[in-house]
């Protein structure tokens, strides 16, 4: 088991994040909104333009969430498909509704679904992305595999998730940030101080940005870079099939 720094487990399984995330669902964009300062709309949208979309691409939006990450592929990437996933029935909910304003040339669909077994046959897509879900998984190597599997030759796989500041006096007042404001902002915002202690525990124990693209490498995919913002706050991770 893996433990943050302070001592908490920031250790993910299936029945702890799928009950923490059907419980903030109808909050979490309330949330994310005040705990980034807005800065979340941003990373989304650099994400977006690293991904490297056309109006042929066929994109995979797993860990959708409330489908921020995929209204932002289809309003500023404008790709031919955009299929959002996510196995908490709760999250699509809110994803389905927001994306029913949606009015563009992209066409959008959701699915439920376990990044860790995609129900989707080999080489479906041109792009697979997941913006703070991987760090949720309780096996990444799984859904590496999963991800190359359902990737079409020289497919890119895009993972915004939060990450390690690599300047040492940013990075002790930014876990500071993490273990004393973010359970508070929780517990004010969502009424839910407990699921925001363990997710601050989860972004502590989360591999640096090196060590997740030697993950990377060793699942097979090539070409791994990635893009700091935010100090190292968070971190893009684009890896080829």
């Amino acid at each position: 088991m893996s433990l943050a720094p302070d001592g908490s487990t920031g250790t993910p399984t299936t029945e702890r994040v799928k009950g923490i995330f059907s419980r903030l669902a109808p909050r979490y964009d309330a949330f994310n909104l005040v705990s980034s300062f807005g800065l979340d709309r941003w990373w989304r949208r650099v994400a977006v333009h690293m991904a490297r979309l056309t109006p042929d691409s066929e994109v995979l939006d797993l860990a959708c969430g409330t489908g921020d990450l995929a209204l932002a592929l289809a309003r500023i990437g404008h790709p031919k498909s955009v299929l959002a996933t996510d196995f908490v029935e709760e999250m699509l909910e809110v994803a389905k509704r927001k994306a029913s304003r949606y009015n563009g040339p992209t066409a959008m669909s959701f699915a439920h679904a376990d990044a860790q077994a995609l129900p989707f046959p080999d080489a479906s897509f041109d792009v697979v992305t997941i913006a703070f879900g991987v760090r949720n998984l309780p096996d990444r190597a799984a859904n590496f595999r999963e991800v190359r599997r359902v990737l079409r030759p020289g497919g890119r796989y895009v993972i915004l998730e939060f990450s390690r500041p690599p300047f040492a006096p940013f990075r002790a007042v930014y876990h500071a940030y993490l273990r004393w404001a973010i359970p508070a902002i929780g517990a004010l915002v969502a009424g839910d101080r407990a699921s925001f202690e363990y997710l601050n525990a989860s972004i502590r124990s989360f591999p640096r940005q090196e060590d997740l693209a030697r993950e990377l490498e060793a699942a097979g995919f090539s070409r791994v870079s990635w893009r700091n913002l935010s100090g190292g706050i968070v971190a893009i991770h684009v890896a080829e099939a």
